[in-house]
């Protein structure tokens, strides 16, 4: 079989029959991996350059694609010649030599270009003959889309450039009709490139039409200053005197004399040198298509700017690669050369322009004897000479702008492909690149590549354990695969214990003098001395991420004298933005390899009681602004809760945020709190000594935003790890508090023995320690048991203790909370006028905390009761304005309560309609919840409005999967209420189960 490109999308197979390849989308997928030339295409490409928005089903499409390909194949070619295989990151299509159309075009213009450099022009004009023969029209015809246009104008740029040089090998061998009327066509369309219109003017003075060589000139001038604003470059300016002088030098074989080209047409001493200076592009190289189309098409669209191109990212990330990749795919559209300069921008010592300049200097023909001294001059020589050509510049790892500036062309027909550590802002770029690491898959791939695919497909979860150690970055998934494979007897598993440890895992990560380590060693040297230290800070800590206010922590500094820090370390790549949380503030993160290689750095550079102090400052912040957020939510500390850590912010206005919105803060902060949790439990080298106490402090002050959010799974691990940290410094008290948030928890769980057994305990260590006030937060808990499990007597004697204790101990939100649960049981035994009363009370009493949630705790409440006594508006009002407040704070267990509430009372004003949209987004609301009370409550008016609208069915159903869920916790009241509406909904003669 063979494949075209080289006009529409053709195959054909060995007798020359055309093949059918299938719909558009099978042809979308052939293209896409036939101009991968033998690459693996991810399917995220793939699916790129099938569909403007893949769908959901994509990956799914695009194998079944492949499987029909793989048919077609197999009918109409022999496996050697034509072969796709999928490979971890995707599919490659391999062909056998000369099966696709644009490789032998490639080939016969590499021929061409080598017998044209050896004089051999005849030869050279039949290869350039042969290539432009391939063509049938505009390359990947009928196929539309960003991937196809950049390709499409890619291969007719390669294809314009072989009418240039068969234009060129014509005129050096003489003829006298330079590609007849080929060449003044192409002059008319392609104006930028002022090579046809010299080429077309040689040709005519050397036919002896001098007027019409001159008027070509004259035509060439209008379109390029209509359509670039532009004069002719010196090239064409050159020529055209020379015409005008009747320079003998013009006419086939005369000597010295002016000349304007750089390829055979023009006079041999005013050929400029063409360099080549690009490394070869690494042979290994994944999943980078879609930014390597981008590069193509922001260099190679020729316009009347000098187009520039940025590749960033962090050391290791692949930008190097990107670019050469993009360059070599770029230089047929550059015939006049490719330069390429290492500026060394990430060490200490960066590359003077000036000596740059010197060597593209005699890159370009210049004697070393005749180069200018200055980095000025040099750089208007350097400008001059590339007027007029169509030079490509690659200049890698630049350090900033002003490194930069004397490097850039100055006429139109260049480009300039950067790439940089830093985010360099200084310069206009057509493209700004970030490079991030690889997925997965590709991560995969290219550990397959370099190990070998069987190696790495017998040990999936090694590879991508070891992928995901090497943190998908290049470099390091580059020399870890060397590794492999220069050690066949050594295992992935192997690897994979040696990398664990963080301690060893830059060491390893290091082979034949190539590592990690390194290029994060020049990066980290260019800092200044207080980025450095930042740096090394952070690497402390194991939150994942963190915002601004941690920074000021590590350095103790106030709010915003630590953003230059930032910055900088944001620029260099070392440290990455990840977008602002819900309070507002920007969060940043360290890759696992900078984490690793900062921690070596300190652990050199910083004393023990230098990271112990970091570690402590932070700890104590943390704190800090958990009780500014706690008072912020509730009007109060923790009760019981003594400050074994003692306040502390670098700043005040830190606070601002866990003041203003303390639920939205912490919810912000939630990973980072769990992780700080869990790091200040120990064991560490580097922990304070007052870590445990900020431990258990840290895990009792922040449960609140579990306990809103319904997150109950991670709820308890910190409520356990916290409780560890208080037994293991011996901190009864401590203990005695996390007893109660863990019995909180499992409550919350419906695991009341465990519950019960627990509150018992901290309760008792409470009164142990003489402190009425702790026992009373234990004892309110105990007493939402007791009426959950049938004994509201023992409830309310608690509850009027408790309201004592907390009143005594000058304690308004612990006050208000046990009021409201002697509310609660007056409701429940029918006292209405008597429970609005106590509701009312304990609502004057939340009021003295100035926070709004125990208020709205109450509204709920008093809602409750005035629906319950015919007063419907009040009800209404109440219960629509806790459910905007919960509904803001995202409290699942909240808006059901809210939504029965307003479903009540829509039932009992006759809109059934309304009513049912309330209750059936309760029971939602209790489900998502996954409190098993809070959804038992919304199934009880749900099923009673279902019935009420005529079905039975549902109602029952409904019913019955409450009442199981109730038995199974032992909730006797509430499985009361629900057999008595069960037994009331159903028909005569029969009763609940």
């Amino acid at each position: 079989m063979e494949f075209g490109i080289l006009g529409p999308l053709l195959v054909w197979d060995a007798a020359g029959r055309a093949v059918p390849v299938g719909g558009p989308r099978d042809r979308r997928v052939l293209a896409a991996l036939l101009l991968a030339e033998g690459r693996t295409v991810g399917l995220a490409r793939l699916a790129a350059a099938v569909w403007a928005d893949p769908p959901v089903t994509a990956r799914e499409q695009l194998l079944n694609v492949a499987a029909g390909l793989r048919r077609t194949f197999a009918v109409h070619a022999a496996e050697e010649t034509v072969r796709m295989v999928r490979q971890d990151a995707g599919l490659q299509l391999s062909l056998g030599p000369g099966r696709l159309d644009r490789s032998r075009f490639s080939a016969l213009l590499a021929r061409a270009g080598r017998e044209s450099a050896d004089g051999r022009y005849a030869l050279a004009a039949d290869q350039l003959r042969e290539a432009l023969a391939l063509w049938r029209g505009p390359a990947l015809g009928g196929l539309d889309g960003p991937v196809f246009r950049a390709e499409a104008a890619v291969l007719e740029e390669q294809r314009l450039d072989c009418l240039e040089q068969l234009a060129e090998v014509e005129a050096a061998l003489g003829l006298p009709n330079v590609l007849g009327g080929e060449l003044a066509r192409l002059a008319v369309e392609h104006p930028l490139r002022e090579r046809f219109a010299e080429l077309q003017l040689l040709a005519l003075y050397r036919a002896g039409r001098r007027p019409e060589a001159l008027a070509v000139f004259s035509r060439a001038r209008q379109a390029l200053a209509e359509q670039a604003g532009l004069d002719p470059g010196p090239g064409l300016v050159r020529l055209h005197r020379a015409v005008l002088a009747d320079d003998p030098a013009l006419l086939p074989g005369a000597g010295a004399g002016a000349g304007a080209g750089t390829g055979p047409g023009a006079p041999a001493p005013a050929v400029l040198p063409v360099p080549s200076q690009l490394p070869p592009a690494p042979a290994v190289f994944v999943d980078r298509e879609v930014e390597l189309a981008e590069l193509v098409r922001a260099l190679g669209t020729p316009s009347g700017t000098v187009p520039s191109a940025l590749v960033t990212g962090q050391p290791g990330v692949g930008k190097t690669a990107l670019a050469l990749h993009a360059a070599h795919r770029l230089s047929p559209a550059f015939p006049d050369g490719r330069l390429f300069a290492d500026l060394r921008g990430a060490g200490a010592g960066p590359a003077r322009p000036g000596e740059v300049l010197g060597g593209f200097l005699r890159a370009l023909g210049v004697d070393g004897r005749s180069l200018p001294t200055g980095t000025a001059e040099r750089a208007a020589a350097y400008r001059t000479l590339l007027a007029g050509r169509r030079v490509l510049v690659v200049l890698d790892n630049a350090a900033d702008e002003a490194q930069l500036a004397p490097l850039l062309p100055g006429t139109p027909g260049c480009a300039v492909l950067v790439t940089s550590r830093r985010r360099l802002t200084g310069q206009d770029h057509r493209l700004v690149l970030p490079l991030g690491v690889l997925d997965e898959p590709a991560a995969l791939a290219l550990l397959a590549r370099v190990a070998g695919h069987p190696r790495i497909a017998g040990a999936p979860g090694d590879a991508r354990r070891l992928a995901g150690l090497c943190g998908h970055l290049p470099l390091a998934l580059r020399v870890t695969a060397a590794k492999l494979a220069a050690h066949p007897h050594r295992s992935l598993a192997d690897l994979v214990a040696r990398l664990t440890d963080e301690r060893d895992r830059l060491e390893e990560l290091s082979h034949g003098g190539v590592g990690v380590r390194a290029g994060l060693s020049l990066s980290y040297r260019a800092l200044p001395a207080p980025a450095r230290t930042l740096l090394r800070g952070l690497a402390l800590l194991d939150a994942p991420d963190s915002a601004a206010w941690t920074a000021a922590a590590v350095l103790d500094r106030p709010a915003g004298a630590t953003d230059r820090q930032l910055d900088l370390l944001v620029g260099d790549h070392l440290l990455e933005p990840v977008g602002r949380d819900p309070a507002g503030q920007t969060r940043y993160r360290l890759h696992d390899l900078v984490r690793a290689f900062a921690r070596e750095r300190a652990a050199v550079e910083d004393p023990p009681e230098q990271r112990a102090a970091v570690l402590d400052r932070v700890l104590r912040c943390w704190v800090t602004l958990a009780r500014a957020g706690r008072r912020a939510h509730q009007g109060a500390d923790y009760p019981g809760l003594p400050h074994r850590t003692p306040d502390w912010l670098p700043d005040d206005t830190l606070a601002g945020p866990a003041r203003t919105d303390p639920v939205g803060w912490l919810r912000a902060e939630q990973e980072a709190l769990v992780a700080t949790v869990r790091q200040a439990a120990g064991p560490g080298p580097d922990l304070p000594s007052g870590a445990a106490a900020a431990c258990w402090e840290l895990a009792a002050t922040g449960e609140y935003v579990f306990d809103l959010r319904s997150d109950l799974d991670g709820w308890r691990p910190v409520q356990e790890v916290g409780l560890a940290a208080a037994r293991a410094c011996g901190d009864r008290v401590g203990v005695a508090v996390l007893l109660v948030g863990l019995g909180r928890q499992l409550a919350t769980h419906e695991q009341w023995r465990r519950a019960r057994d627990t509150l018992d305990l901290a309760e008792r260590i409470f009164r142990e320690l003489g402190d009425p006030h702790g026992a009373a937060y234990a004892s309110w808990v105990l007493s939402y048991l007791d009426r959950m499990q049938g004994r509201p007597a023992e409830a309310l004697r608690r509850c009027r203790r408790d309201a004592a204790a907390f009143r005594a101990a000058g304690e308004a939100y612990g006050e208000a909370q046990a009021l409201r649960g002697i509310g609660q049981l007056l409701l429940a035994e029918g006292r209405t006028e008597q429970a609005l009363d106590v509701l009312r009370e304990a609502l004057a009493v939340a009021g003295r905390t100035g926070a709004e949630w125990p208020r709205i705790c109450l509204v709920r409440w008093i809602a409750e009761a005035e629906h319950r006594a015919g007063q419907l508006a009040e009800a209404q009002a109440g219960f629509a304005e806790v459910l905007a407040h919960t509904d803001a704070l995202g409290d699942l267990a909240g808006q059901s309560g809210a939504r029965i509430g307003l479903g009540r009372v829509a039932l009992d004003r006759g809109d059934r309609t309304a009513a049912l949209e309330h209750l059936r987004a309760a029971a939602e609301l209790g489900r998502r919840s996954r409190h098993t009370v809070v959804s038992a409550l919304a199934a009880l008016p749900l099923a009673e409005a279902l019935a009420a609208s005529g079905d039975r069915t549902g109602a029952e159903a409904l019913l019955a999967e409450a009442a199981d869920a109730c038995r199974r916790m032992g909730t006797r009241p509430l499985l009361a209420r629900i057999d008595a509406l069960r037994d009331a909904l159903a028909p005569a003669g029969a009763g609940s189960a």
